[in-house]
C-alpha cells in the first residue's frame, strides 16, 4: 500500500468539495482530523493486508470511518440525554455499539492483537484566541451576603449613574440600585 502519507493526500484537501486549503483554523482543525482518519484507514487497511489502495477507495473507506464515528457519539449523547446527564459515560458508548450491531466481547482481543500500528498524535494546532471584551471601570468584589460561585458583577458603567440623553435633548438620570 502507498504510505500514510501519500493516502493522506498531499494534492487533496481533505474536503468533500476538493476546495483549496483554508487558513481558517477552524477549518485547518476539520482538515487535520480528516488527514488522520485517512491514515487510520490506510494502516486498517494495510494489516488486512492490502499492498495498495486507490485513492478514491480510501477516500470512501474515510467517509464511512467519519460517519460511523459520529452516529456512535450522536446515539451516545442520546443515551446520555435520556438519562439526564450531560457527559456520556463508557456504558453509554457501549449501549450504543451494542445498538449498532458491533459485537463489543470482540474489542479487548481486537485491541491486544500483535500486528497493529501505533498512530501518532497529529501535531497541535492552536485554537482560534477570542477577542477579549472591553471592560471600563474596575470590578466591585462580592459583598459578604453574597456567595463566591455567583458570577462577577459587570462593568460599574452598566449600573451607576449614566447621563443619557432623549430625543428633545432633555438630559436624564438612569441609574440602577447598587
Amino acid at each position: 500500500m502507498a504510505d500514510a502519507a501519500a493516502a493522506a493526500g498531499a494534492g487533496g484537501s481533505g474536503t468533500r468539495s476538493g476546495s483549496k486549503q483554508s487558513t481558517n483554523p477552524a477549518d485547518n482543525y476539520h482538515l487535520a482530523r480528516r488527514r488522520t482518519l485517512q491514515v487510520v484507514v490506510s494502516s486498517l487497511l494495510t494489516e488486512a493486508g492490502f499492498e495498495s489502495a486507490e485513492k478514491a477507495s480510501v477516500e470512501t473507506l474515510t467517509e464511512m470511518l467519519q460517519s460511523y464515528i459520529s452516529e456512535i457519539g450522536r446515539s451516545a449523547k442520546s443515551y446520555c440525554e435520556h438519562t439526564a446527564r450531560t457527559q456520556p459515560t463508557l456504558s453509554d458508548i457501549v449501549v450504543t455499539l451494542v445498538e449498532m450491531g458491533f459485537n463489543v466481547d470482540t474489542l479487548p482481543a481486537y485491541a491486544k492483537r500483535s500486528q497493529r500500528m501505533v498512530i501518532t498524535a497529529p501535531p497541535v494546532t492552536n485554537q482560534p484566541v477570542t477577542p477579549k471584551a472591553l471592560t471600563a471601570g474596575q470590578n466591585r468584589p462580592h459583598p459578604p451576603h453574597i456567595p463566591s460561585h455567583f458570577p462577577e458583577f459587570p462593568d460599574p458603567h452598566t449600573y451607576i449613574k449614566t447621563p443619557v440623553s432623549d430625543k428633545l435633548g432633555l438630559q436624564v438620570c438612569a441609574t440602577m440600585p447598587g
